[in-house]
């Protein structure tokens, strides 16, 4: 196949999850290209685990950037990505061995300019039953749309692909949104989504592209929960617009979860929206 680049940061996760991730992304069957790590928490034990890793097929390339989020990470891999095909991964997450070439042949087509993989869970600890409802899905960055490939509106970072060729100067994402500063915000991924629909391009979920998810013991603590939900309010205040949840299937068990946790998604969101009305108030008298 052509060549192609696949890119990923990390901010704080561990070593053990990133190497996982990048094993699986040196196994790619006929995969030829680049794999370019940003790391905003360098590591020469990573750095070794680069060098090693590449072959001639792909040449992986480590580089030590600002701990300045996810979207800003996103974004120098596009400005040093040299190929057409961009596909980007998190560090906590496994690929099957033909996700790439998967995602990189739809996107060779003229119907796509951004692809999506599908996304499931890899428990590193036993789960309790709400961490499996579909509420949960959402904020445990998990997909699956069915195994056919088909337009979409929105698809999840953990599996994406972008046609930089074709995107042109749409190619960026915005920095105010997704992971910064030990922070969960989100809604990266959907802004990006939507503001290329808006502009024409084609989005589409490619459902034999498979990755796993793991989803660490911290992740499955109410604690952790509480504030994914929080920040999926900001996020959307942030951003404007009214919720849009990826899964909108609902038994039983989701509303008992909306129940407990929709009021610190409701904090996140107005506190957002009283951010938004005071800076434009701001603006409004600065002379």
């Amino acid at each position: 196949m052509d060549l192609l680049t696949i890119a990923l940061t990390r901010y704080s996760e561990s070593d053990d999850l990133l190497s996982q991730c990048l094993q699986s992304v040196s196994e790619q069957d006929h995969a030829h290209g680049r794999v370019l790590f940003l790391d905003q928490n360098e590591r020469p034990d990573i750095q070794k685990l680069c060098k090693f890793l590449s072959s001639e097929q792909m040449v992986f390339e480590y580089r030590p950037i600002p701990a300045r989020g996810c979207a800003y990470a996103r974004n120098t891999a596009i400005t040093l990505c040299r190929t057409d095909v961009l596909l980007w991964t998190d560090p906590d997450v496994v690929h099957v061995p033909d996700w790439a070439t998967k995602m990189a042949h739809v996107l060779a087509t003229d119907q796509s300019d951004i692809v999506g993989g599908k996304i499931t869970p890899l428990w590193l600890t036993r789960p309790r039953w709400y961490m499996r409802t579909n509420v949960m899905a959402d904020h445990y960055s998990l997909i699956d749309l069915g195994d056919d490939t088909h337009a979409t509106d929105r698809i999840i970072g953990g599996s994406m692909g972008l046609h930089v060729g074709r995107l042109g100067p749409h190619a960026r994402f915005d920095e105010r949104l997704g992971r910064q500063g030990g922070t969960l915000l989100g809604g990266v991924d959907a802004e990006f989504c939507e503001r290329a629909i808006s502009n024409g391009f084609r989005v589409r979920y490619v459902g034999q592209a498979v990755a796993h998810h793991q989803i660490t013991a911290e992740r499955t603590r109410l604690k952790w929960i509480a504030r994914k939900f929080y920040y999926g309010g900001l996020s959307r205040g942030l951003r404007g617009g009214k919720p849009q949840p990826m899964n909108k299937r609902r038994a039983t068990s989701d509303y008992m979860i909306l129940g407990a946790f929709a009021p610190l998604y409701m904090a996140g969101l107005f506190f957002a929206k009283f951010r938004n009305v005071m800076s434009k108030r701001k603006q409004a008298l600065t002379p």
